[in-house]
């Protein structure tokens, strides 16, 4: 039997997850570098974890603590043809949950596909939140206070960048998910 990594019992995902295909422990990625990147993969159909970073698409993760990060690959590998949509991935430890949601193959030739960019980008993260809030809070782990949880929109260095317009969208993101940060850049820390 596989050894259950800190940050997957830390909020208990097999119990809160239990039935689920797949299996959460079939998906998941226990990843020790201090730095390395993850990226959205067509080829895959998921996020995956590369050791370099392989081109403007993907994002960077630096990682100074002493323990794994976990990496869960959750769009087309734990969930699978969610009406909607989801975020493609998730990475976390015992402190930090990061929802990751790659629009990296957006093209923002006018004002209005980029706020459509981040619109559906925002209601796939707070789709996904919900699905994982709800369960974990189902087994009487509340999951905003066990961990801190962050959503990130990654796009390519080409797409065109509003720091206002993001700001915004941060903000609203956060009345609607009754305080979830939302980040724009294309790098994710654990402290």
């Amino acid at each position: 039997m596989m050894d259950i990594p800190e940050a997957i019992s830390n909020l208990n995902l097999c119990r809160a997850f239990k039935g689920h295909n797949p299996d959460i422990m079939d998906c998941v990625l226990p990843i020790a570098d201090k730095e390395f990147f993850v990226e959205d993969s067509r080829e895959a159909g998921c996020t995956i974890y590369t050791g370099k970073k392989i081109d403007d698409k993907s994002c960077k993760v630096s990682n100074s603590t002493d323990e794994a990060v976990i990496l869960l690959p959750i769009d087309g590998k734990f969930i699978i043809n969610h009406k909607g949509g989801i975020a493609d991935s998730a990475l976390f430890n015992t402190k930090d949950f990061h929802f990751i949601e790659f629009k990296s193959n957006a093209e923002g030739n006018t004002d209005n596909a980029v706020k459509g960019t981040y619109s559906k980008a925002m209601d796939q993260l707070n789709e996904t939140l919900n699905i994982f809030e709800s369960k974990i809070n189902a087994i009487d782990i509340d999951f905003r206070k066990k961990v801190n949880v962050t959503c990130h929109i990654i796009v390519s260095e080409t797409f065109p960048r509003n720091s206002a317009a993001e700001q915004t969208n941060a903000i609203a993101f956060a009345k609607r998910t009754k305080g979830i940060p939302l980040e724009c850049d294309n790098e994710i820390e654990f402290l």
